[in-house]
């Protein structure tokens, strides 16, 4: 394995290479959306978003702005590709995300002046709860919850049968860790055991709900590590990870 190593990271660092030259003047043939070419249109920002993300940070930002730049040119395209920015980079599922990038998207849709107010005010709320809770940084919860010591953190809807699902298939994952559920919804408290359940409030100011069961780890510091994976696969992204 030791040999092998470097050749893995040679690999890793020519993918996100040819990301970055792939990234130069991608938009060169324009942005503009319209009813006959949207299907083309979509597949092509698809396209963007996939570079963007194995991308380094630097090139990554600059083809951000030149999207956005020629976005300016084209109002009813910006909305479109407003919409599309959003799935792809601060949606939970999406397999882009990235609070990065998103992030700087937040920062042009203010400073471009073409959203409204309020939609801008959105995004940037949704940015700023993508910082929240990611890797190294200490765990942001809810106001009087806190753990004595490594916990595994679930996030689950009282009303969901997969979220009630999970506490079973997370039962016997980390046995080092406190598990605590991090309950919403109308539902009775489950009986599985070997978790602490609690009904914060503040939970919709913290966490992306309508993502749940999500989970992910803090150690005995109070700092959120990588997220575990149960099928013992890599995280996709370095973010609260959906089961």
């Amino acid at each position: 394995m030791r040999r092998l190593f470097p050749y893995i990271v040679l690999a890793l660092l020519l993918a996100a290479c040819t990301a970055g030259g792939r990234l130069r003047d991608y938009w060169k043939d324009g942005i503009s959306v319209t009813e006959e070419n949207y299907p083309q249109a979509e597949e092509r920002f698809a396209r963007f978003a996939e570079l963007m993300v194995a991308a380094p940070s630097g090139q990554a930002a600059e083809a951000l702005d030149d999207l956005f730049d020629k976005m300016k040119e084209d109002e009813v395209s910006y909305y479109i590709y407003s919409d599309w920015i959003e799935s792809a980079f601060h949606n939970y599922f999406s397999p882009c995300r990235n609070p990065d990038i998103f992030g700087k998207a937040a920062e042009r849709f203010a400073e471009d002046g073409i959203l409204n107010i309020e939609t801008v005010e959105r995004l940037q709320a949704l940015a700023a709860q993508d910082q929240l809770n990611r890797p190294g940084s200490k765990c942001t919860l809810p106001e009087g919850v806190s753990a004595s010591g490594a916990a595994l953190w679930l996030v689950l809807n009282l009303d969901c049968r997969t979220c009630l699902q999970s506490l079973a298939a997370m039962a016997g994952e980390l046995p080092e860790a406190e598990h605590i559920a991090l309950c919403f919804g109308w539902g009775p408290t489950p009986d599985v055991p070997g978790w602490t359940y609690l009904k914060p409030d503040g939970m919709n100011d913290i966490f992306e709900l309508e993502a749940a069961p999500f989970w992910f780890l803090t150690d005995a510091d109070g700092t959120v590590q990588i997220p575990y994976s149960a099928e013992g696969e890599a995280p996709q992204f370095a973010t609260p990870q959906t089961l």
